[in-house]
């Protein structure tokens, strides 16, 4: 009996066993087929990720594209502005200018010119040679033989002649006359308007042909507007000791400043910080500089000419403004300022001739 019950028992621990091992085989074959599985899924996610991968390369391609895109046609409109409004304001031979739209020229009023008279008066024409261009001059003598003269320079894409008014009146006073075409206007050569920078070397050979005729002459310099810039830089340079004055009559600050006022106050174009600049990249590019290179109040820092600083109080054209910035460029200068209530741009001697003529040569008589 007890044989039996032990077999039964032996049997109980068998299937038991089997029981175990079954449960134990069901278990490693779940691991294993987990196992398996494994790879694949990480095969799927390494697929999932390289897709990713290349998205976001095309996407950066496309986007680095693009931007190259703005980027190039950018940099096309900016230089495409900067050559147009060089051409547009620093050009001499630009035709488009003489045949724009009035509202994009600025006719800048102009004295009372005394036609007649600068017609029928004797005069000389002079000549010199600036950079292989050459530069003319009307020379016109006082009646009674004098050492005296007066340089008179006009103002941006004027000419000579269109000083005429102000010779008459020097020459009434005794002077000897002389009124030079600035590089590039009148009956002068030249490509490009240095607004006063560079012309302020050719007026320093018109000082010098002066005085290969008359040693002793004593020197005023005279300008308007842009020939008022030029004077002044011309001043900050080592002169000989006959010139022994001058007179500028509402010469602007320096050429950046100019510029960014007439596109933004007078033109009124939109986005005028880039179009200066754009202007002022085309300007180095063509003519070595930039515009705030051409600057008379840092000419003036240099000047030991006694000058006279005239503007008219209502000048929105080289603004009114730039007459103390001018004034107060050197404290060591002899000078004196006049300012002309209601004058304009350019007319100060035609809205008050009396107290203009009378203020100048009451100046200018204390160094001859």
């Amino acid at each position: 009996m007890d044989k039996t019950k032990n077999k039964k028992d032996d049997k109980r621990v068998s299937k038991t066993k089997a029981s175990a091992e079954s449960s134990n085989a069901a278990v490693v074959a779940r691991k294993t087929q987990n196992s398996v599985k494994k790879p694949a899924k990480t095969s799927h996610n390494s697929e999932k990720n390289e897709k990713t991968c290349e998205k976001a390369k095309t996407a950066t391609i496309v986007l680095s594209s693009f931007l190259g895109l703005v980027l190039a046609l950018f940099l096309v409109a900016y230089g495409l502005i900067g050559s147009y409004f060089f051409k547009f304001a620093l050009d001499a031979t630009f035709a488009a200018v003489n045949n724009a739209p009035g509202d994009m020229v600025i006719d800048m009023p102009k004295p009372n010119e005394q036609k007649k008279w600068f017609i029928d008066i004797s005069k000389t024409e002079r000549v010199i040679n600036s950079d292989g261009y050459l530069l003319k001059a009307y020379q016109i003598l006082a009646d009674t033989p004098t050492h005296n003269w007066i340089i008179t320079v006009h103002g941006y894409r004027g000419q000579a002649s269109e000083m005429s008014d102000y010779a008459y009146n020097f020459h009434n006073k005794g002077f000897n006359v002389l009124m030079p075409d600035l590089k590039g206007h009148g009956q002068s050569e030249g490509k490009y308007i240095g607004m006063g920078y560079f012309d302020r070397l050719d007026i320093i050979k018109w000082i010098e042909l002066i005085l290969q005729t008359d040693s002793e002459a004593k020197i005023i310099l005279h300008g308007v507007s842009m020939g008022a810039a030029t004077i002044m830089m011309t001043t900050g340079e080592e002169l000989p000791s006959n010139v022994v004055a001058a007179v500028e009559d509402c010469g602007y600050s320096d050429a950046s400043e100019q510029f960014k006022h007439i596109v933004k106050n007078v033109l009124r174009l939109p986005f005028s910080s880039m179009i200066l600049s754009a202007a002022d990249t085309a300007c180095k590019v063509k003519m070595g500089i930039g515009l705030k290179t051409i600057s008379a109040v840092d000419k003036l820092k240099t000047s030991k000419t006694p000058t006279l600083f005239i503007h008219g109080d209502k000048d929105d054209f080289v603004p009114y403004s730039m007459l103390d910035k001018l004034y107060n460029a050197n404290d060591s200068l002899v000078k004196q300022k006049l300012v002309i209530k209601g004058a304009t741009h350019a007319c100060a001697a035609t809205v008050d001739p009396e107290l203009y003529y009378k203020t100048v040569f009451d100046f200018i008589e204390k160094f001859i």
